[in-house]
């Protein structure tokens, strides 16, 4: 009995230690209760001050419980926590081999296979610093990040338990369902499933028939609704993996979106686009894919598209492609196309209000231009030495191909035309609206090896 009335009230003298810190004000003071409970402990003197050896002690403290299987009070605020620590707020979890807990501060050290978690979000690390008046906690010796959605990993991170927000540094990898992004820096927003990641951001989508890979400066994902979209230098390709065929795109903001009967593309600013049938610049580009493989893209804001030797303008261009390669093309406003000979290096010069286009296997094969067409063409007739040259026009006409060369010109109601030839041949100036600039058509070859060389960068810097 005096042993048990011993141990009683040696613990109570331990509340009495370790269990009121007065904390003045300006008014009063304020008393604030912090309550350690153990098994059994032990008291003795270090350097002055005496210290607490704990046995599977509890620690509470307004919203937070510390318990382990050992603990040591150090007498200066600070408790030590060893085996099965585990340290619970308000739902939140946080398991770890050892706690160096300042009461203080209310800042936790954790060390040794780290576990936090609420139940949904998981984060594993060697090492954590949990700051409970903050709802944060920090990871500076790598984490990995886990949840219904996906998982993520990086060199250190932020996570703030209130809001359900993870900031990732370093090397971030970030995978859910088909889509990875990797990148200097990634913030998560758990209950929200959106996410925002920058520098050297790097994103690989793979379905069952397309592989789709972005390099940019900044990247934003909805997965709720399945976007993504990327702001900053960007560069797309996307590869039809039954047919090998590959589509480049770049521009300075670009949006992916994924729905039930339909996926969309839309970019703006500088858009380029560079593809086994057709190559195009302009403002803006709309792309929405179809059944079966086809695909609507709209360009809007000057836009010059090139089919093989032929320029196109008009003020808005549009495309019906299948399985990346053009089927037809269509031109509205402002319509002007220029082919250039092969032979003789004269081009030939179409123009009107509205265009359609043929194309197949990846060849032009005819052209059709109607209301108000104009057209400058040359030829050399069979046995002729001299060339000729026409200008016509009328209510529309026709240009047929044939190995991207033209094979025939021929106009319909309201024809005009005029023949030059010998010396009148250099009073046949362009049309009016002559703008040939092969300069800037772009150079898929090109353009691709640039595209996988960035992406062999930012893969080097994930691995280092």
């Amino acid at each position: 009995m005096n042993s048990l009335f011993r141990h009683i009230s040696a613990l109570f003298i331990l509340f009495l230690w370790m269990g009121w810190a007065h904390i003045p004000s300006a008014a009063a003071q304020e008393t604030r209760v912090i309550g350690i409970q153990a098994d059994d402990f032990k008291a003795r003197q270090i350097e002055g001050r005496t210290v607490f050896d704990l046995v599977r002690p509890v620690l509470t403290q307004e919203q937070s419980v510390l318990s382990s299987d050992f603990g040591l009070d150090e007498g200066n605020g600070y408790v030590r926590f060893w085996g099965h620590v585990q340290i619970v707020e308000e739902g939140d979890t946080l398991r770890a081999a050892n706690v160096r807990y300042n009461r203080n501060t209310k800042i936790g050290i954790a060390e040794g296979e780290v576990y936090m978690t609420d139940g949904v979000a998981r984060l594993r690390a060697p090492y954590a610093v949990h700051y409970s008046d903050e709802d944060k906690t920090e990871f500076d010796q790598g984490v990995a990040y886990s949840d219904s959605m996906g998982t993520l990993s990086s060199k250190s991170a932020v996570y703030y338990t209130e809001p359900n927000v993870a900031r990732f540094f370093g090397k971030v990898f970030l995978q859910q369902e088909d889509v990875v992004v990797r990148a200097d820096s990634i913030e998560y927003a758990r209950e929200t499933e959106e996410s925002n990641a920058w520098g050297s951001v790097w994103v690989e989508q793979l379905s069952d028939s397309t592989s789709t890979q972005i390099v940019t400066d900044r990247l934003y994902r909805n997965a709720v609704t399945d976007s993504i979209e990327v702001i900053g230098r960007t560069q797309l390709v996307r590869i039809d993996l039954a047919e090998s065929d590959t589509v480049y795109v770049a521009a300075k903001r670009i949006v992916l979106k994924e729905e039930t009967d339909r996926d969309t593309v839309s970019a703006s600013d500088s858009v380029v686009v560079a593809s086994s049938s057709y190559a195009l610049r302009g403002d803006s580009l709309r792309t929405v894919s179809l059944t079966q493989g086809k695909q609507r893209s709209q360009v809007f804001g000057n836009p010059l598209a090139w089919l093989e030797k032929t320029q196109v303008m008009a003020d808005s261009l549009h495309f019906l492609s299948y399985k990346n390669a053009a089927d037809s093309l269509e031109g509205r406003g402002n319509v002007f196309v220029i082919t250039e000979d092969s032979s003789s290096g004269r081009f030939q010069q179409l123009k009107g209000r509205s265009l359609t286009s043929i194309i197949e296997n990846d060849s032009l094969k005819t052209l059709i231009i109607a209301d108000n067409a104009e057209a400058i063409f040359y030829l050399q007739p069979e046995g002729e030495e001299d060339e000729k040259g026409v200008k016509a026009s009328g209510d529309g006409m026709r240009m047929d191909f044939e190995d991207g060369e033209v094979s025939y010109v021929g106009f319909y109601t309201g024809v005009q035309s005029l023949l030059y030839s010998g010396s009148l041949m250099s009073q046949l100036t362009n049309l009016s609206g002559f703008n040939w600039q092969p300069e800037l058509m772009p150079d898929r070859k090109y353009l691709l090896e640039r595209f996988w060389a960035e992406v062999e960068h930012r893969r080097l810097l994930q691995e280092e």
